[in-house]
């Protein structure tokens, strides 16, 4: 049975269209599930604004998900419809779906989307967790595009020859050759000299195979955190002034999605 899910952001000025995670839902065509952010204040904080009509939002979405009434519960269609037509200070991002079951998708959803709202000990902000989620938003962007025949092209930990000496790169596409390396990036929570010294190596590893293959298209995936820090800042300008793509975790799937397209798109 197929899983989606969306992202459910407070937008408090459509028109400057700056936006920030609330909540997430995962659905099936028979169950709605979500979970909400804890720290309403930060939500406050960002908006500038009353923010009661969102708790309230979240309140009774919450009750019409755990709703036994058939004319009560919220539904998938409910969920598709917000999705597409509302344009407000609540808005919902456009449904993907998942490998996962509902029950794992919402855990892997809230991990995902709303880790900035979880304390400190218990967020999944490492580079681990962030190749996990790299590597599983492009198997899924290629499976669905091209089955899993095409989810294969998804490699991880693979090597990539450069002009001077081989490279392993945390997520690469090679359909005979290697068309994508990207590398994955944390810049949260670890010391920013080790974070320094991780960005100087791989931007040695891309400019090495890009100088092998100018076709080669590389991005950094980066975890760049709540506050933006100097050793992101540092990392963003060494990576744009050799030609890497930065693309940060809520742009990923997007990311993916472009790439996908492009490597499958039919000759």
């Amino acid at each position: 049975m197929a899983a989606f899910y969306t992202v459910i952001q407070f937008v408090p000025d459509p028109v400057a269209d700056e936006r920030i995670n609330a909540g997430v839902v995962v659905f099936d065509d028979r169950r709605v599930r979500a979970r909400f952010v804890e720290k309403w204040a930060r939500l406050q904080r960002f908006g500038n604004k009353d923010i009661r009509f969102l708790k309230s939002f979240a309140h009774e979405f919450l009750e019409r998900c755990e709703s036994d009434l058939f004319e009560k519960s919220i539904t998938e269609k409910e969920v598709r419809i917000m999705a597409s037509e509302w344009s407000g200070s609540i808005q919902l991002t456009p449904p993907r779906g998942s490998l996962l079951d509902l029950e794992a998708l919402l855990e892997d959803a809230e991990d995902r989307f709303l880790a900035n709202d979880r304390p400190a000990e218990t967020r999944p902000l490492t580079k681990r967790h962030m190749k996990k989620f790299a590597l599983e938003a492009a198997r899924l962007a290629f499976a669905q595009r091209g089955g899993q025949a095409a989810a294969h092209l998804v490699k991880r930990d693979y090597p990539i020859a450069g002009q001077v000496e081989s490279h392993p790169f945390s997520l690469a596409i090679a359909n005979g050759r290697p068309r994508v390396a990207a590398e994955v990036f944390s810049f949260v929570g670890a010391d920013a000299k080790n974070q320094e010294r991780d960005v100087r190596a791989t931007a040695w590893a891309f400019d090495d195979v890009r100088k092998r293959d100018r076709d080669l298209t590389l991005a950094a995936l980066v975890l760049r955190g709540e506050e933006t820090s100097s050793a992101f800042e540092g990392a963003e300008k060494v990576f744009e002034s050799i030609g890497v793509d930065v693309i940060l975790k809520d742009a990923i799937d997007e990311w993916t999605d472009r790439i996908a397209d492009r490597i499958l798109e039919p000759k």
